[in-house]
């Protein structure tokens, strides 16, 4: 084969990136550094309002109607002058149906100008917020059944009220479990397929060495780092409201391989940053009690953080040790970033706390939240402590044992 058929096939398997973006359930698009349109998928053109034909090399604001050009004409100039953007845009379908999606823009590298193309990732959250409003209502309804049991203590048969009251809460998180599972199933998978179908472009891509392949192949690590922090965000979404709705008893501890586990979570760390991260084992292998899913997303969260905030030339430490006095299994991710502000650090796990130097990175402070909570739930700690020369370490103190 030819290096031009080569080229031809790679350039194939790029283009056809948006429309697997669009079975996700993903809109998707790209400009040029001037604002031209490169590419887009037919789900960003239908919420868009641009047409599905004829797009290519248009600029983008001519394309756009000028309602929905005001709408996002700010987060459009900032991408372009290199900041990341995320942000949520409501408007209404042609049956006055409210909509939602949640937009994500990536600039990639800038031109002589210092103008930057820009990558646009659109998702469609109408569920998430009417699954908010569900359970706005549903705390509502509980606040007053709680205020007349209150007020009603002191008449007779209180007590049989009081259990017809704890069964209905009891069903109600039941359901509202069951929704959060059903959400995480219905996004998760697509996203998941996608993501998996991105890698497999990538790599067939790299298998061709050709050299003409490579903004292809830029183009889609962006778009599968945008993946990942989608899917991140919905699982720290997911994790932090089962654990607000039920109180702090978000499932059980079990037996778990300590190996596998730290498996899957390297597994879930974006393909180009697995190399920077350096796992040592200072105890034997072996199975721990805790509950295998939340502690995945707290150790994902902290080596996301880490190699989020270190300089991109340095290495990530993952350290697998355990004491006898307490008894507990020891994890600490070790960086060497610029540290944690003393201005930061009283509220450094709190929700929706992020530093002055994370505005251009995408999240809701979720992340540190989470990792505290869940320790919580194992009867655990976690400290943030100065690492040498410089940097973090974060330490998680996982009691064992406990049961016995």
């Amino acid at each position: 084969m030819s290096n031009s058929q080569l080229s031809s096939k790679a350039t194939s398997m790029a283009a056809s990136l948006p429309e697997l973006l669009g079975q996700a359930g993903l809109g998707c698009a790209l400009w040029d550094e001037e604002g031209r349109l490169q590419l887009a998928n037919h789900l960003w053109c239908q919420w868009l309002g641009v047409p599905a034909t004829a797009v290519q090399g248009q600029p983008l604001q001519l394309l756009l109607s000028a309602q929905v050009w005001h709408g996002h004409a700010q987060h459009f100039s900032a991408a372009a002058h290199g900041q990341a953007q995320e942000y949520d845009n409501s408007s209404a379908d042609e049956l006055g149906m409210p909509l939602h999606q949640r937009i994500q823009l990536r600039p990639g590298e800038a031109n002589a100008a210092g103008r930057h193309p820009v990558l646009m990732v659109m998702q469609d959250v109408s569920r998430e917020y009417a699954r908010s409003q569900v359970i706005t209502r549903q705390r509502e309804q509980l606040q007053t059944l709680h205020e007349q049991l209150r007020s009603s203590q002191h008449a007779a048969g209180e007590m049989d009220k009081l259990r017809t009251l704890l069964d209905w809460r009891t069903a109600m998180l039941a359901e509202h479990n069951e929704m959060l599972q059903l959400l995480s199933h219905e996004i998760r998978q697509p996203l998941n397929n996608a993501s998996a179908a991105m890698q497999a472009t990538m790599s067939a891509i790299d298998g061709l060495h050709v050299p003409e392949a490579q903004p292809a192949s830029k183009a889609l690590l962006r778009a599968e780092h945008v993946l990942q922090q989608v899917i991140g965000t919905l699982d720290n979404t997911l994790a932090a409201g089962t654990i607000l709705a039920t109180g702090g008893k978000a499932g059980t501890s079990s037996e778990t391989d300590l190996p596998t586990l730290i498996k899957l979570v390297l597994h879930d760390i974006a393909a180009d940053q697995r190399p920077r991260i350096d796992v040592q084992w200072l105890t034997q292998p072996r199975t721990v009690q805790l509950h295998s899913a939340l502690m995945r997303l707290t150790i994902r969260n902290l080596l996301n953080n880490a190699l989020a905030y270190a300089p991109a030339d340095t290495r990530i430490t993952l350290r697998i040790s355990e004491s006898d006095e307490p008894l507990a299994l020891i994890l600490e991710v070790a960086d060497l970033g610029p540290g944690i502000p003393d201005a930061l650090r009283p509220r450094l796990f709190d929700k929706g706390s992020r530093g002055h130097n994370s505005r251009h990175r995408t999240g809701a402070g979720l992340g540190l939240f989470i990792v505290r909570s869940v320790l919580e739930l194992h009867q655990g700690t976690v400290e943030a402590l100065p690492n040498q020369p410089h940097g973090t370490v974060m330490r998680l103190l996982i009691p064992q044992g406990l049961a016995e």
